[in-house]
């Protein structure tokens, strides 16, 4: 049998992700810490970026976290 390779499905909740992207925020804005660095943080904004459909402007706030990010490992 020929089978498509599954994809993982991609959610729009709205709240969800508002949710996600506050806490995101809020948190890469606090001071490092040993577990939670910023790579760790890039990780879970990258997370939320292919775990949900993103309006253009949730789009624009995952970009500026990310950039934030980057920052911190220069």
């Amino acid at each position: 049998m020929n089978r498509k390779p599954l994809r993982p499905k991609r959610f729009n909740a709205s709240h969800v992700v508002e949710a996600e992207l506050e806490h995101l925020e809020w948190a890469t804005k606090q001071p490092a810490q040993r577990m939670l660095d910023p790579g760790y943080w890039r990780r879970r904004v990258l997370a939320v970026k292919c775990r949900f459909e993103l309006t253009e402007q949730q789009v624009a706030r995952v970009e500026k976290i990310l950039q934030r990010l980057a920052a911190l490992t220069e």
